[in-house]
C-alpha cells in the first residue's frame, strides 16, 4: 500500500471491543493470533495501515478515525503494533474518551525514524528546552505529547524488538503518566501470541486513574 490507506482486516465477535493497527507486514500472523485468541470474549477489530511516515501520518491517522465512525465503535482498547502505534496515540490524544485503554507493542517513539531522525532525538534528549530542533515539524512524535495520555498504557517489546526499540519503549514509560512495561519472553509463536493476549486482555479491566508503576513488578 503505497498511498496513504487503511483497511479492516477483519471485524469478528462481540463484547468489549479490541482495535489492533498494524503497518508491517511482517506483524499479520503475530496480530491474527492474538485476534483469535481474544476473539471468543470480545469484538476484535485488525486493521492495516500503508505504511506510516512523517509525511503520512497524519492522513493515515484521519482514514483511521473515520473506519473508526463507520465501524460505530465508540469506546474500544486500542493496540498499536510497531508504526500502528502512532495512529492509536494520536486517537488517545484527540479523543481520550473513546479509548479505554492503550496498548503498544514494539513501537519507537516515532514511526519508522531514519537515522537522522534517530540522532536528532538523541541530541533533542540531551537540551534543557524541549524540543527546540523540531518545532514547526509536522512528523508525529509521542515523546513531545506523552505527558497528555492519560488513559492506562501498555508497554510491550517481543523477541523482534531491537535494542533501540527497547529503549525508546522505556523512555515512553517514563515520560506518561500512566505506563506500565512488560516483555514477552515466549519463543514460539503460539504461545508468544497467547502470553501477549493475555496481557492485552487483563489490561483492560485497569483503573482509568492509577500511579505509574511497572507490570512485570505486579504480576
Amino acid at each position: 500500500m503505497d498511498t496513504p490507506e487503511v483497511k479492516t482486516v477483519s471485524d469478528l465477535g462481540s463484547g468489549r471491543t479490541f482495535v489492533v493497527v498494524f503497518d508491517d507486514p511482517a506483524y499479520l500472523s503475530l496480530v491474527q493470533a492474538i485476534g483469535a485468541a481474544l476473539v471468543d470474549s470480545a469484538r476484535v477489530v485488525i486493521m492495516q495501515t500503508s505504511t506510516i511516515s512523517a509525511d503520512s501520518w497524519r492522513e493515515v491517522a484521519e482514514l483511521f478515525d473515520a473506519n473508526l465512525a463507520e465501524l460505530k465503535v465508540r469506546q474500544a482498547s486500542f493496540v498499536g503494533v510497531a508504526a500502528g502505534a502512532a495512529v492509536v496515540q494520536n486517537v488517545a490524544l484527540s479523543n481520550p474518551k473513546l479509548v479505554r485503554t492503550l496498548t503498544v507493542i514494539d513501537a519507537s517513539l516515532r514511526p519508522h525514524p531514519s537515522r537522522f531522525e534517530r540522532m536528532l532525538d538523541a541530541l533533542e534528549a540531551k537540551l534543557p528546552f524541549g524540543l527546540p530542533l523540531r518545532l514547526g515539524s509536522k512528523s508525529f512524535n509521542i515523546r513531545a505529547f506523552a505527558h497528555r495520555l492519560r488513559c492506562p498504557m501498555l508497554l510491550v517489546s517481543t523477541k523482534r524488538a531491537s535494542s533501540f526499540v527497547v529503549r525508546e519503549l522505556h523512555t515512553l514509560g517514563m515520560v506518561a503518566p500512566t505506563a506500565w512495561y512488560v516483555q514477552v519472553r515466549a519463543e514460539r509463536a503460539e504461545e508468544e501470541a497467547q502470553e501477549l493476549a493475555g496481557y492485552v486482555n487483563s489490561f483492560q479491566d485497569t483503573p482509568a486513574k492509577c500511579p505509574q508503576k511497572n507490570l512485570q513488578e505486579a504480576v
